[in-house]
């Protein structure tokens, strides 16, 4: 029998340490500012670092909309087995756009503002409510699987109730 030791899968160990390594730009991006990790003005902030970060969230989740909506509104049953995970990855998708947010913005103690401080002209504005809308979303739509662990009925049948017009 071959004794198996207790370390972490190489798989995770890469992941660990590019998580690390992304934290040493993050964190001097909030104490030398944008400019020291992007070439960018601290001043005009959005360029091409804001797309990147939302292309690539936005992009990972994008899956997971467009398959849970060919599955429960063209109700194509054959793609049920991989919902889940498609809506896992698309939740993940939009934490990591509200990470990357959050960093560029360089003030995330103020993200609060967006729910206060209405600026219907901004572009940021547009950004935060999108973010914030899909996200909730896709919390809602993943909460099933947190209903149905805990054997929570109630809750399970309301969503179970709103799922289609959540997901259009």
């Amino acid at each position: 029998m071959i004794q198996r030791r207790n370390s972490f899968p190489v798989g995770t160990t890469v992941i660990t340490a590019i998580v690390i390594l992304g934290l040493i730009p993050m964190i001097i991006r909030y104490i030398n500012g944008l400019g020291a990790v992007s070439n960018l003005s601290d001043g005009r902030a959005w360029g091409f670092w804001i797309s990147f970060d939302l292309y690539c969230g936005v992009a990972l989740a994008a899956g997971g909309f467009t398959l849970a909506g060919v599955v429960y509104i063209f109700n194509r049953k054959k793609y049920y087995p991989i919902i889940r995970p498609a809506i896992l990855t698309a939740f993940l998708g939009y934490l990591l756009v509200i990470l990357a947010l959050l960093v560029d913005l360089g003030q995330p103690w103020y993200i609060w503002h967006a729910f206060i401080n209405w600026n219907i002209y901004s572009p940021l504005f547009e950004v935060a409510m999108c973010v914030i809308t899909y996200t909730v979303v896709l919390a809602l739509e993943f909460s099933p699987i947190i209903f149905e662990r805990f054997n929570w009925h109630v809750p399970l049948r309301i969503i179970r109730a709103i799922q289609i017009p959540l997901v259009i």
